[in-house]
Order: C-alpha cells, then structure tokens, then sequence
C-alpha cells in the first residue's frame, strides 16, 4: 500500500486515478473490468464508500471472527476517512470492487431522510460487515442493478434512480449487519457488561460531571468500539438509544442511593449529573411509577 493516502476532491478524480470513465459526476462503480490502473491504492477525500475485502478469519484488522460468515467482507468509508483497496479484493467470479458516492447524493435525493440510519459509514474498519455467499449475491445484484442504470445515459430522471438503486443496497446492508449483530450474541453481551462496568464506576465516583453525554464519553474513552457501533450495538441488544440506556442505568443507581444511603434527594440528584431536582424528580417518577422519597419509605416499610 501506498505510505500516505492519496487526497480525492471529486468522483471524476477518482475515476481518473483509477484508469475508468466518469458516467455520473457523483456515484461510481469502481469495476476490475474497467479500471486499468489500479494496482493498489490508499485513498481519502470527500465522498462515501463501500468496498468488498477479502479477509481471512481472525483478521483483526477488519474484525472477522471465527464465527463469522466467511465469503467476503464490506468495509465502509465515509468523507475523509483513509481506505486501502487492491484489485485482489474484489470476490471471486466478479470484477466488482465497490461503490463510491459524493455527499450531495445524501444531501439532494430521497436519502436525505435516511442518511442517520446508515450509521455503518462511522463504524471502525475492524467492525466492517462479514457476508455470507447468499449475502454477498444480494448485494453483487444490487450494484449490478446501480450499475445498468449508471450506464445509461444522463437525463433529469438519472440521479433520481441511481439514488433508489444505492438505498436499496444500503438497507440491505442495515439487515446484514443486523443479522451480524444477532450472531454476535455472546461477544455482544462481553461488550455490555464490560460497558456497564465502566458506567457504574463512572457514576459510583465521587467527582466528574455525570451527564448522559459525559458519562458516554468516560466509557467511550476506555472501551475499543466506535460510538455509531456501539449505539447500534446498544440498540440491538436493548430497543434503546445509548443515551436511554445511560439514563436507565442513572435510574437504577439513584434507586439503589435512595435505598442505601441518607442522602438527600436534592444531594443524589447533583452526584449523578441531572441538570436540577425537578428533572430528576421526573424522571424517577417516569421509570419507577413514584417519588424518590416515596421509594425510600416503601423499601424502609419492608419487613425484615
């Protein structure tokens, strides 16, 4: 690989560097059968990208485990993040290697709304997606389909489309990587209890300031996931947002104070980060169904 990563402004310099025509000023298929001076390439700029990787189990680099489907791997890029490619990565039978798109495919289609679902173009490179061969077949038939239409020649109705074809195979790679964390069960469950670890001795500490926002930035610091794959991680695990998760977990340690200690409500609400009394009140009152204090009176009411 090259030792610094080659700077791309556009998709035509992109193509250009890679020895193919431009069909569309901002998507492209980049394709073994076109491109003519590939070779291998570390490249960074201003676009999205997904590319096919061949990766052998246990590469920690891209995060296959053992466990995981075998037939290829996708590594996802976003603007300015650094990927390496090389013709050799493209899967067998095929001369595809991936897709690379400009921002403004986002910003001026009908994916404009769906670009926060596609969390995955933030994920490290080592929580790329693992495929297995009727996976991967999906998604060759995906491009293959971006592909035609991106041959075509350009009229008003072009970007339109391709945009439909490109959000068709991300959804497809939100349910792969869905099924990737579903069979990643047990090492889901590491992570979590790991993070809850982390958080309890963040929110157990006598300083520091314990807003949801701060509490996941302490346990992100110390933990190797990215935040978009944690969250997602998170949100599969439980239905909740991390900041949900953060908050119940606030929840459970203010109940765990009113029952232990002779703090005050005001004192417990300021030692775990809520912005005022009021809030926490709220809140308490929202998950547990009463009043701190009249927790408190119900757990000192119980009979020994």
């Amino acid at each position: 690989m090259a030792n610094h990563a080659q700077k791309i402004e556009s998709i035509s310099q992109l193509n250009t560097l890679i020895g193919q025509k431009t069909l569309h000023p901002l998507l492209s298929v980049i394709d073994l059968a076109e491109a003519t001076r590939l070779g291998q390439l570390s490249i960074s700029g201003d676009f999205y990208a997904l590319f096919f990787k061949q990766v052998q189990c246990g590469d920690f680099r891209y995060g296959r485990r053992c466990h995981d489907f075998q037939s290829c791997t996708l590594v996802f890029k976003a603007p300015e993040q650094t990927i390496d490619i090389t013709q050799h990565d493209a899967p067998e039978q095929t001369s595809i290697l991936g897709i690379a798109f400009h921002p403004k495919v986002f910003n001026e289609t009908s994916l404009v709304c769906k670009k926060s679902e596609y969390s995955f173009f933030s994920y490290q490179e080592n929580e790329s997606l693992h495929l297995s061969e009727r996976e991967k077949q999906i998604i060759l038939g995906c491009i293959s389909n971006f592909q035609k239409e991106l041959q075509r020649d350009i009229d008003r109705f072009s970007l339109r489309l391709l945009a439909v074809h490109l959000e068709l195979l991300l959804d497809y790679c939100l349910r792969f990587y869905e099924r990737q964390f579903i069979t990643r069960c047990n090492i889901n469950n590491d992570i979590l209890a790991y993070f809850n670890q982390l958080l309890e001795q963040y929110l157990q500490a006598e300083h520091g300031t314990k807003t949801e926002l701060r509490s996941i930035e302490y346990v992100h610091e110390r933990i190797p996931q990215s935040l978009a794959y944690l969250n997602d991680l998170v949100r599969v695990e439980t239905g909740k947002t991390l900041r949900e998760y953060v908050r119940l977990k606030k929840i459970d340690m203010a109940k765990y104070l009113v029952t232990s200690s002779n703090k005050t409500i005001s004192e417990i609400a300021l030692a775990l980060g809520f912005p005022n009394t009021q809030t926490f009140l709220c809140l308490f009152k929202k998950f547990v169904g009463c009043s701190p204090n009249e927790y408190r009176q119900q757990w000192n009411n119980k009979p020994n």
